[in-house]
Parts: C-alpha cells; sequence; structure tokens
C-alpha cells in the first residue's frame, strides 16, 4: 500500500486477483475519497464510485487483519508449580547476592542459606544445547564454558574450509563418487 502526502491511497498488493475478503485488491487501484464526492455532501461524483471505494476499503481491512495473524507473539514457557519455585527460590538469591554486591556491605551469616540456591544452581556443570547457548547469547547473557563453544564453533569452520578446499580440487568423477558413498 503506498500513501502520499496528498492523501491518495493506492493498491500494490495482487495483481493477479482482486479479492477483497482476503485482502487482495488490483494493482494500480487509486482511491482519493475527498476528491471522488460533490463538495460538501457525501454524494460521490460518479456512478459506480461508492462500490469500488467500499471494495477497496474491504481489501484495506482483510489485508490488516492478515498481516496483523501473522505476526504472533511467542508465548511464555509454562513451567509446572515445583519448577516454579525452584525458579523463584533462585531469582531470590542472585538478587539478594546482587544486592549485597552493590551495596559493598558484609553478609548476613542468617542470609547465608538464601544464597545457597543460586550458588548450587551456579556450581551445577549442567550442559546446554548449542540451541541453549545461541538463544541465551542473543538475549545478552554470559554462557558458561562459552570459551570452549566458541573454539568448537572455530574447529568446525576450519574444517568446512579444508574440506571445501579438497572438494574444489576434485574432478567431477570423483565428486559424484563421493556422493554416492555418502548416501
Amino acid at each position: 500500500m503506498a500513501f502520499a502526502p496528498d492523501g491518495l491511497i493506492e493498491g500494490f498488493y495482487d495483481p493477479d486477483a482482486c479479492n477483497p475478503e482476503e485482502g487482495k485488491f488490483i494493482m494500480g487501484l487509486q482511491f482519493h475519497p475527498e476528491r471522488m464526492r460533490q463538495d460538501g455532501t457525501d454524494m460521490f461524483d460518479y456512478p459506480g464510485c461508492p462500490r469500488a471505494y467500499q471494495e477497496f476499503v474491504k481489501a484495506v481491512i482483510a489485508y490488516q487483519k492478515k498481516l496483523d495473524s501473522t505476526t504472533s507473539v511467542p508465548r511464555p514457557l509454562k513451567l509446572d508449580q515445583a519448577m516454579e519455585k525452584k525458579r523463584k527460590v533462585i531469582i531470590k538469591s542472585f538478587s539478594l547476592a546482587r544486592n549485597i554486591y552493590t551495596t559493598g556491605q558484609k553478609m548476613n551469616p542468617s542470609k547465608e542459606s538464601e544464597l545457597q540456591p543460586g550458588a548450587e544452581f551456579l556450581e551445577s556443570n549442567t550442559a546446554l544445547s548449542i540451541e541453549q547457548e545461541n538463544r541465551l547469547k542473543q538475549m545478552g547473557a554470559t554462557v558458561r564454558n562459552a570459551g570452549s563453544y566458541i573454539e568448537r564453533l572455530r574447529m568446525n569452520e576450519e574444517r568446512e574450509k579444508m574440506a571445501e578446499n579438497v572438494m574444489g580440487k576434485m574432478s567431477v568423477e570423483q565428486l559424484s563418487d563421493l556422493l554416492s558413498s555418502t548416501i
């Protein structure tokens, strides 16, 4: 859809079909609603103008609904009660640790037990999948053992480059044999 500063509306959605119910309209269909009406009235200048304009508006509304339905917001992960309780305990532990760190105060011995769940979580050596690591990095999180992960990525890239170089030097027959042996 194109909108001009003077109010002209031009549809460019589907040049092959005009189906207002599905949000499709003919390419180049232009409307200047205020110029289509007689001055000071709601009467249109030309016969058939209201119908064409109404069809165009129907198409625009349907197209907007189609756009709105394609942009879905991901739902947050639902945790069962036990996991949600653990999550809250860990968050409380991290929050307490952050407060101790930012204020620079000595730790109250009575609060030490509240720090334990967060410490256990950080000390746990649970391996993350590559997908989980990537998601965490995209969110800006620092990932444990990220150095080894980056090293693994670098090694994989080097292996791929070496394989490409070797394959680049092979003849078509050799590549064909290689392809048939891997299948």
